[in-house]
Formats: structure tokens, C-alpha cells, sequence
């Protein structure tokens, strides 16, 4: 069974599970406690959902307002942990997601674009940078929700670029958080005061292990750390923890412990199907949060008196016991990331002739437009290095010396394995791509995507006209005909001038109006060149210099030529194209 599949089938059991037991609950309320008990459930449920989504919305729609930025931020990456964590920190707080941050990370070191010892700092900083949800929503804004909510329908309605419109749902992702907050608080204070409802979050504080494994397995079910950090502080805001802030405060803080530790899930999930530094970077995601609540759970007791001092109010202390946690996890393993490092090779030893892979795609990057995109532009790259290698095969076959066919044969192989390089990856490039296209894009990285798409395809274009330039070569090869030098010459200087401008066009950098003019005039005085080649080789045909088949061979690589320099003056175009 492929590890897609077993990753599919997973998301549907759970899915599956969770709806049972969402119907389960239903039954048990309606015939246990009646209509009354339902109701209060959906309305609970019901706040439950929407802060959920209203979560997702803004996670996903400040991606697209931060645009390109989290590509430079992601660049600054160094082997110094501290930059690192500070990476994992700014981002996450960007992108309001942890999940998405330790996905991501897990995804570059699958690719090989980061180390197990970057990973590391980067996980320790996505984990301080989620706790902005929670001061966020220690503010309690809920009397602005409303107006918030307006605001950003009426952008998304009357917005007409992408950005603006992500915008407006940021606005509208925020305000459903604190609306469903609200919902889920109101059904809660008409159980705080009854019996079982009490001895249940009492227990928390009792046996703190039990308040630990809600924690992990509420967030294993909304799949949302920041849902459950929200539930939790609804809950003790409602006065569900009990009336003595100090105990409620002692049930509340083992829950926040266990949906750090639960919200690692999504990493490991991720990591299936990857190499083993991608599954070890899961594994150091999960491995700190579980040692971070082993260290602070026997000290819990001193720790909530610390908490109590930092604020007066129960929700704020909440969400500082979320923040002051995962910091102190920062100090205490930010300096121990080489032994962590050695006891996660320890736990996931290097295999013999363990494989060293090469920059993959990953559908995990399409979660964050701006990364998958900074990774369609290095794959590009490579389509644009396997096309000039057959270039420079080609230019290596028209330099021969007479006589030497064999050496063409083998050339032509060595060429073919370049054409099958270009093929799976710009085959896979135009997949993601395509995939990338259906995000929600801000109006720039839109742009930017189809002109990839445009290139990747004048690539294609380009790289199977040599494909037909080679094979006239080998088939005049095989054949053991013999080019004159003057034809070969003539050949050469003009591919070689065609390799040139191919080098420029493919540097796909921002060219400046002086450069963009230079080639503008390369690909015009090519043009001329190879009418003027054309010209002198008809008249040589004329006075019978070239046998009929050489002819043939000659004319048909001039021919191959001009559509090598058409397709290249569509490479320029698609370069400046505004889309």
C-alpha cells in the first residue's frame, strides 16, 4: 500500500470517527438530559466550528497578503540556530499556524533545502510564534466582531484585486474567532455550576496527566492547537474550572501542555512517504513539546503561582501560561540542539547508503503559495540546465572532426538522458503548477504563475526542437555521411550565437531596459544571420558544393534554427508579458 493512500485512508477514518462520535454525543444528550442538553451542544459545536474556520480563513488569506515575503524570510535561513528559531517565530506569527510552519519544515528537509539542526530551531520558534492567536484573543473584542465582520464582507464584495479581497477575509476570519468564542461560551455558563460538569475539570488539577491527554486529544480532533488554546480559555472565562482562579487555573494549563503535543500530528502525518531527515524533523517537533511538558508538569504548582502574578485575568493568564511555556522550552533546548540532534540520529540512525535526494517538488509547499512558488522558479531552473546541456551536446557533435560517427552515437545517448531529465521534471513542474494556479493568489504571484507556466512550456518547445536538430545529426551519422567544414562552421557559429541569447533569457532574472534592449537586438541580428546562412547555402546547392543528401542535412538544421530563435523570442516575451 502506498504511503499516499495509507495517508488518505487516515484523514478518512478520522474524519469518519469524528462524525460517529459527534452523532453519538447528539443521542446520549438527547435521551440522557433531553432537548434543552442538545441544543446547548449545537450551539457549542457550532462556536467550535466557526472559530475553527474563521482560524483557517485568516491562516490562510495572510499568506497571500504576505506574498513574497515569506520567501525572504525563509532565505535568511543559516546554520545558526537562533536565526533559525527567530525564522520559525516571524513566520509562524505571519501565517498564524504552527501546523503550516512545522509542515513546511518537514517539506524543506525532505527536499533537502534544510537541516535537521535548521529544522530543529525553526519548530522552536513556530512554537512561540502561535501564541499570538492566543494574546489576540485574550482581548476579548468580541463587542467589535460585528463591525470587523461588516468591514470585511463589504472589501471582499467591492474589492477587485485578489490581495485586497484576502483582506477583507482576514477581517472576516478574525471576527468569526471571537463570535465563535462567543458561542461556545454561552452554553458553557449554563453548566458551570453542575456537578459532573465540575468534578470533570477538577480532576485536571488533580491529575494533571488527564488534563495533558485532553488537551492532545481535543487538538487531535479540531486539528488546531489555537482552537483548543481558545476552547480552554472560553471554558475558564464561562467560570467552568470552578470558582477558585488558582485551581482553575491549575486544570487549565495541563490542557494547554497536551495540544502543544498534540497539534504535532500534522508534522508527523506530513513526514509519511519522506526520507528519513524529513521523519527526523517531525520527530524533534514532537520530541520537544513532550520534553517541554515532562520538564514543567511536576513544577505546575509554582509555575501557576508565576502565571497568577502576570495578569488579573483568568483568560489573559491563559494565554501567558500558553506563551511563557513555550519560551521557556525555547531557553532550555535552543542550546541543546546538537544533543537533540544526536539523540534523534540515535532514535533514527543513518542507514547504510542512505539516499540523498535532490530538491523534489513537495505538495506540501503548496500550502504556503510564495514557497512553492520560490520552488517552481529553482525547478525551472534546472528545465533551463538540462535544455542547455543538450545545447552545448549538439555544439560539442558539429565540432567533431570528420570520421568520428561513433563519438556521435555515444553523444546522442548521453543526450537522450538530458531529454528524459527535462521531461520528468518539467512534466512534474507543469502538474504543481497547474496545482499552485488553483490557490488563492495574490493578483502578483497569479501573474507570476502563468508566466512559470508559459516558460516551462517554451522550455518544452525549445528542448524537443533540438531533440529533431540531434536526430538530423545521428541519422547523418549512422548513415556515414560526411558534412563539409564550411556547412559544419556555418552551423556552429549560428548555435552558437542561438546559446548565447539561451543563456541570457534563462537567468530569469528582473532585466533592466538596457539589458532587455541588448537582447532584443541579439535575437534580430540572429535572425538576420540565419537568413544570410540560408542565403550562402543555396547558392553553394546551386553550383553543386554539397551532395543531395548533405544538402538535405544542412537545410533542415537551418530550418531547425529558426524555430529555435522563434521559440526563444517567445521566451523573451513571456519574460516582460504582462499578464
Amino acid at each position: 500500500m502506498s504511503n499516499k493512500l495509507i495517508k488518505k485512508r487516515l484523514k478518512l477514518v478520522s474524519k469518519w470517527l469524528a462524525l460517529a462520535v459527534f452523532l453519538f454525543i447528539i443521542v446520549f444528550l438527547q435521551m440522557r438530559f433531553g432537548k434543552l442538553a442538545r441544543d446547548s451542544f449545537f450551539l457549542f459545536s457550532g462556536g467550535l466550528g466557526m472559530f475553527v474556520y474563521g482560524m483557517n480563513m485568516m491562516s490562510a488569506n495572510l499568506q497571500v497578503i504576505a506574498g513574497n515575503s515569506l520567501k525572504t524570510i525563509i532565505s535568511a535561513l543559516t546554520k545558526n540556530s537562533f536565526l533559525a528559531m527567530l525564522t520559525g517565530v516571524i513566520i509562524t506569527a505571519i501565517i498564524q499556524s504552527s501546523s503550516a510552519t512545522t509542515v513546511m519544515v518537514v517539506g524543506f528537509v525532505n527536499a533537502g533545502l534544510m537541516t535537521l539542526g535548521q529544522a530543529i530551531g525553526v519548530v522552536l520558534g513556530a512554537n512561540v510564534g502561535t501564541t499570538v492567536t492566543a494574546q489576540l484573543i485574550a482581548f476579548k473584542l468580541t463587542d467589535m466582531a460585528w463591525p470587523i465582520l461588516a468591514i470585511g464582507s463589504a472589501l471582499i464584495f467591492i474589492a477587485k484585486s485578489k490581495n485586497n479581497r484576502a483582506v477583507g477575509e482576514v477581517l472576516v476570519g478574525f471576527a468569526l474567532l471571537f463570535l465563535g468564542m462567543k458561542f461556545m461560551g454561552e452554553p458553557l455558563l449554563q453548566y458551570k455550576d453542575h456537578e459532573v460538569f465540575k468534578q470533570i475539570f477538577i480532576s485536571f488539577s488533580e491529575y494533571r496527566f488527564l488534563g495533558v491527554l485532553a488537551g492532545l486529544l481535543v487538538t487531535l480532533f479540531v486539528q488546531s492547537s489555537s482552537a483548543t488554546v481558545g476552547l480552554t480559555m472560553s471554558l475558564i472565562g464561562s467560570g467552568a474550572f470552578g470558582a477558585d482562579p488558582f485551581l482553575a487555573l491549575m486544570s487549565a494549563i495541563p490542557i494547554i501542555m497536551g495540544d502543544n503535543i498534540g497539534t504535532c500530528i500534522t508534522a508527523i502525518l506530513a513526514s509519511i512517504g519522506t526520507n528519513r531527515n524529513a521523519r527526523r524533523a517531525a520527530l524533534a517537533h514532537l520530541l520537544l513539546n513532550i520534553c517541554g511538558t515532562v520538564l514543567i508538569l511536576p513544577f505546575l504548582e509554582p509555575y501557576c503561582r508565576f502565571i497568577a502574578l502576570t495578569s488579573d485575568d483568568l483568560m489573559r493568564q491563559v494565554a501567558n501560561a500558553h506563551s511563557i511555556f513555550n519560551i521557556l522550552i525555547v531557553c532550555v533546548f535552543l542550546p541543546l540542539t546538537d544533543q537533540l540532534k544526536k539523540l534523534i540520529l540515535f532514535i533514527i540512525p543513518v542507514a547504510e547508503n542512505e539516499e540523498i535526494q535532490l530538491i523534489n517538488l513537495d505538495k506540501r509547499f503548496l500550502q504556503t503559495p510564495p514557497i512553492a512558488l520560490n520552488q517552481a522558479e529553482s525547478h525551472l531552473k534546472m528545465v533551463a540546465v538540462a535544455v542547455k546541456n543538450k545545447i552545448n551536446i549538439i555544439l560539442t557533435v558539429l565540432r567533431q572532426k570528420p570520421g568520428n560517427n561513433d563519438e556521435i552515437i555515444e553523444k546522442f545517448a548521453k543526450f537522450e538522458e538530458y531529454s528524459k531529465q527535462r521531461k520528468q521534471i518539467g512534466r512534474d513542474l507543469n502538474q504543481f503548477l497547474v496545482y499552485l494556479a488553483q490557490k488563492e493568489l495574490s493578483d502578483e504571484m497569479s501573474r507570476e504563475v502563468t508566466r512559470l507556466i508559459y516558460l516551462n512550456k517554451d522550455l518544452e518547445i525549445i528542448a524537443t526542437q533540438l531533440g529533431k536538430f540531434m536526430g538530423v545529426l545521428f541519422e547523418q551519422a549512422e548513415k556515414n555521411i560526411t558534412i563539409s567544414e564550411s556547412g559544419k562552421d556555418e552551423l556552429n557559429i549560428c548555435l552558437t550565437r542561438l546559446n548565447e541569447i539561451f543563456a541570457d533569457l534563462t537567468r530569469f532574472e528582473n532585466l533592466t531596459d538596457e539589458q532587455s534592449a541588448n537582447i532584443s537586438i541579439l535575437i534580430n541580428t540572429q535572425n538576420m544571420l540565419i537568413a544570410e546562412a540560408r542565403n550562402l547555402l543555396i547558392s553553394r546547392i546551386r553550383s553543386s558544393e554539397h551532395s543531395p543528401y548533405e544538402s538535405i542535412v544542412l537545410l533542415d538544421s537551418l530550418r531547425s534554427m529558426d524555430s529555435l530563435l522563434s521559440s526563444m523570442r517567445y521566451t523573451f516575451e513571456h519574460l516582460f508579458y504582462k499578464f
